[in-house]
């Protein structure tokens, strides 16, 4: 996080400096109910934290340093997704997670019955610091959501 604001002061001065801290507090502020509730670990929240501190240089590479913490949490939910999908395909575990999905939307929509939620396996654990880091990159070096024409916070 440091590394970050300092960058962020380096490259915009004061005005970057409040970027990136604002980009710190907006990112506790996403992702630390996620921790508080313990569906992250954390590790996670530090280094959504750390990257979003870069949101004061963000305008270097031609991102809205409001926007860069906002986005990250976007893209990293998105890549986190991907990379679930993938994690059930590879522990061939895609078949009851349809399974327990279906029942669930079934239970919810229909009238009369006890909405039944899926238990999550306690055993499966995903690394979301990686679709964190693989979302930073991607990120700086191009934001994939204004390609794909996703603007939520204009």
């Amino acid at each position: 996080m440091a590394f970050g604001l300092g960058l962020s002061f380096f490259m915009n001065g004061p005005v970057g400096f409040f970027y990136g801290a604002l980009g710190i507090l907006i990112a506790f502020a996403l992702f630390g109910i996620l921790w508080f509730a313990g569906m992250l670990g954390a590790g996670d929240v530090k280094l959504l934290m750390a990257f979003s501190a870069l949101s004061g240089a963000a305008g270097v590479v031609g991102q809205k340093p409001l926007t860069f913490s906002l986005d990250l949490a976007l893209l990293s939910i998105l890549v986190g997704g991907a990379l679930a999908i993938c994690i059930l395909f590879v522990t061939g575990r895609m078949k009851p997670f349809i399974r327990k999905f279906y029942r669930f939307l079934l239970t919810a929509v229909t009238p009369g019955l006890e909405t039944e939620f899926p238990v999550a396996d306690a055993r499966l654990k995903m690394p979301f610091g990686i679709s964190i880091a693989v979302a930073a990159v991607w990120l700086w070096f191009g934001n994939p959501l204004t390609r794909w024409g996703i603007s939520l916070w204009s």
